[in-house]
């Protein structure tokens, strides 16, 4: 559950370091790289909800599986992305694909409270809590890192697990 909450918090933040990378290597200025966070926001901001509810209808099984499918998927489009614009539909894919994480994670806590009647433990909900706040704040060091070792484009594998 964790893992998969994650991904959203950790490619919101780990692309900052990359924007100037990947302006150079596209040629593009920096107004334009900054599709790059846009299309990741407005794909989550649409996706989140509508995931939440296919997952309370379908349940997180499926759901959870096809986002991380489309993870993987567009991390390698992003790896191999002949022209900036193509970045740009990957990381759109990449918001949608990072969308059902928490859901599922909070549709399987309120899942076993109810099959055990009692309240959701809060102890995971913290440990959700702390891993999304506390990978928000990594993902710029590791995207440095990332870079240094291995150019603009290892800040997507870290998605393909």
């Amino acid at each position: 559950m964790v893992l998969g909450s994650i991904l959203n918090p950790i490619n919101s933040s780990i692309i900052s370091v990359a924007l100037i990378p990947i302006g150079q290597a596209f040629g593009v200025p920096p107004s334009q790289t900054a599709w790059l966070l846009s299309a990741l926001y407005l794909a989550t901001a649409i996706g989140q909800p509508v995931v939440g509810k296919l997952i309370d209808v379908f349940g997180p099984r499926i759901l959870f599986l096809i986002a991380t499918s489309l993870v993987g998927i567009s991390s390698l489009i992003a790896i191999f992305a002949p022209d900036f614009w193509w970045l740009v539909v990957a990381r759109c894919l990449l918001g949608f694909g990072t969308c059902a994480g928490y859901p599922a994670a909070m549709y399987l806590i309120r899942s076993e409270a109810e099959r055990t009647g009692k309240d959701s433990p809060a102890s995971i909900l913290t440990l959700l809590s702390i891993a999304s706040q506390t990978i928000a704040v990594v993902g710029p060091t590791l995207g440095g890192l990332l870079i240094e070792v291995g150019g603009w484009q290892s800040i997507f594998i870290v998605n393909i697990p």
